[in-house]
């Protein structure tokens, strides 16, 4: 493994890609053969063969040297941190529907210390599977439901995900699961990052307050109106009402929603969906009151 132009690379011979954790030394891998690179914009992402078995996991690196932090890195670390430690609070909970962390460790290259931690690889994300199969009304009715039970586990334990969209809802053996807590916020917190200004989220999935944050918040800005760029579990609602039509429908809601736009011959799911994403955040459904809702249909989807 190198360090080069800010990200973590493999070497082309394989016995250099090793990481080494409790006496085992883990091969590192590309995550398909087709890509050389890695994923992930604060953090460079692998596949970790276990010697013994030959079973697959997923490794990912913060790439900001913890030997050499600076104001930039310095934030970009805290919320390697916490999303670790998010993950070990789910996994202490027992929860069902968030992503399993297995460990993390520090690794050494050159002059250069990196954190990283291990978590188990999905069969594949929300996306992949919406475009590659024929699902059924009653196979998204459940997709719905296991989602859901994902971001109330999170919540349960007073953090928000702030980063929901398709591509971080993960399949793991048989089980819908919620992953990158990279984002992750607590509804209290001894430690703040500071993020005045910053676009905290994926765009197309924004939440109102999180375009407000981006565009009202920091330096020389006046937030004139004084509204609202708090992101906390209206937020997640939002994402989380934009998600559920893209499973229904393929495409997310955008301007001004009418019955006509969604195709379902579902009144009920409409009324959930357009609740969830109402400007504002009183509005909204609480996570307790979609979950009434769509309890409601369980019998109409077959479940």
């Amino acid at each position: 493994m190198n360090f080069k132009f800010g990200n973590i690379n493999l070497s082309k011979d394989d016995y250099k890609n090793i990481i080494r954790y409790e006496n085992v030394d883990y091969l590192i891998k590309p995550l398909s053969e087709n890509y050389n690179g890695s994923k992930g914009g604060n953090s460079n992402v692998f596949i970790l063969i276990d010697p013994e078995d030959e079973s697959e996991s997923i490794i990912k690196f913060c790439k900001y040297d913890l030997n050499k932090p600076n104001p930039f890195t310095i934030k970009r670390i805290a919320r390697f941190n916490r999303e670790i430690e998010a993950l070990e609070a789910a996994k202490e909970e027992g929860f069902n529907n968030i992503i399993d962390i297995i460990f993390d460790g520090y690794h050494t290259i050159g002059n250069k210390k990196f954190h990283y931690y291990v978590m188990e690889k999905a069969d594949y994300d929300l996306t992949e599977y919406l475009n590659s199969e024929e699902v059924s009304n009653q196979q998204r009715f459940l997709l719905c439901l296991d989602i859901l039970q994902g971001i109330k586990e999170l919540h349960s334990i007073d953090i928000y995900h702030r980063d929901i969209k398709p591509d971080n809802i993960l399949f793991v053996n048989g089980v819908w699961k919620i992953g990158d807590l990279g984002l992750i916020d607590y509804r209290e917190s001894d430690f703040e990052i500071k993020e005045e200004g910053e676009r905290i989220g994926p765009i197309g999935w924004l939440s109102p307050e999180a375009m407000n944050k981006y565009l009202n918040e920091g330096e020389n800005r006046i937030n004139r109106y004084e509204l609202d760029c708090l992101l906390d579990s209206a937020s997640d609602v939002f994402q989380l009402g934009k998600v559920f039509w893209y499973i229904f429908q393929g495409n997310i809601p955008i301007g001004q929603i009418r019955r006509g736009d969604f195709k379902i011959a579902d009144k009920v799911l409409y009324k959930v969906f357009t609740k969830m994403i109402r400007h504002s955040k009183r509005e909204r459904y609480s996570l307790n009151q979609i979950e009434s809702q769509l309890s409601s249909r369980i019998e109409f989807y077959g479940v």
